[in-house]
């Protein structure tokens, strides 16, 4: 889908970031507080929106109430950037009434994971704004790994470049590898992707993910390796995957059998054995445990942007080699 990409204003000291919850509100409220200060070691001021603290079953606040905080920051000429305190559930009953001309002509940065996935690719598609795929306010500081490459992302001009895995003892490695490859290739394309469950929730609407000729990376949450085949069973029928010149899978928290604590199949695969049976066969590099998401140390990832996959010989280099930011 040829679009003309829009590329939002970098953050600076002194610049006023939205916080809003289009999602799911936040587990306590004193982790409002705790965005605010981790914000303010950057320099920057915060604007919460009006309805941060409601709560509507698993949402914070209705629909209506969560559309306005979020039509109401774009608008906001105070307001560089929004970020969501947290994710949860909720983002795509907004999407109806979304006002993307509203945001095209007000481009800022807008930055999240998990259901901010369902924002991120519409938002992106629909406009031609980068999104930023990171940390939401509630956990920017999880890490030096994840405060670094969202200062990177948000706040330097310059492209990320290759992104480096974080450092792990020698005695105490995480598995999967941050560059385990799956299968072998080289690869150029735009940069689109993120929770796996938002992108098959937006399968088959007008805001579907376009994948054609573009490095898609993937990642989730708590899902039983057999939920993940279920989604890129989905991806394959679609087409959305072949389209693909590259995949990037992330590491998957709690994703290996029974770690979901819930629909736990007997002879269920390890996912390494559901990726490589799933997404091996394309004639495209695929890699796997490069760390964005939900894991502590996460990497933001511009959408929209153009990026890089070399997967050779065990190694992987993956480069993004065009700012998401002006």
């Amino acid at each position: 889908m040829a679009r003309t990409t829009i590329k939002p204003k970098k953050l600076k000291a002194g610049d006023t970031v939205g916080v809003i919850t289009p999602a799911s509100p936040p587990h306590e409220p004193g982790q409002v507080d705790k965005a605010i200060k981790w914000l303010s070691t950057l320099g920057l001021k915060v604007k919460l929106g009006k309805h941060v603290l409601e709560s509507y079953g698993t949402y914070a606040g209705s629909d209506e109430a969560r559309l306005e905080d979020l039509h109401e920051h774009f608008a906001d000429k105070e307001v560089t950037a929004i970020i969501p305190l947290r994710g949860g559930n909720g983002t795509v009953r907004l999407l109806p009434k979304l006002d993307f001309d509203l945001i095209r002509k007000n481009p800022k940065p807008i930055v999240g994971y998990s259901d901010i996935t369902g924002l991120l690719v519409p938002i992106y598609q629909k406009t031609g704004l980068v999104t930023f795929h990171g940390p939401t306010a509630g956990n920017l500081r999880q890490s030096q790994y994840t405060y670094d490459y969202f200062v990177k992302a948000l706040m330097e001009d310059a492209p990320i470049g290759e992104v480096v895995p974080p450092s792990q003892s020698a005695w105490d490695e995480n598995y999967p590898a941050p560059d385990l490859v799956l299968a072998e290739g080289e690869a150029k394309g735009k940069l689109v992707g993120g929770c796996m469950t938002l992108i098959r929730q937006l399968m088959g609407t007008e805001f579907e993910i376009d994948t054609k000729d573009c490095i898609v990376f993937l990642e989730d949450l708590q899902e039983e390796p057999h939920s993940i085949d279920r989604m890129l069973t989905q991806l394959l029928l679609a087409g959305k995957l072949k389209d693909a010149v590259g995949i990037v899978v992330g590491e998957c928290i709690d994703c290996k059998p029974g770690d979901s604590r819930r629909n736990v199949l007997n002879y269920n695969y390890s996912i390494e054995h559901v990726l490589k049976d799933r997404l091996c066969h394309l004639g495209i590099p695929v890699v796997y445990g490069v760390r964005f998401g939900h894991t502590k140390d996460k990497v933001t990832l511009p959408i929209g942007v153009d990026a890089e996959l070399k997967a050779k010989d065990g190694r992987v280099v993956f480069s993004i080699n065009e700012s998401g930011v002006s």
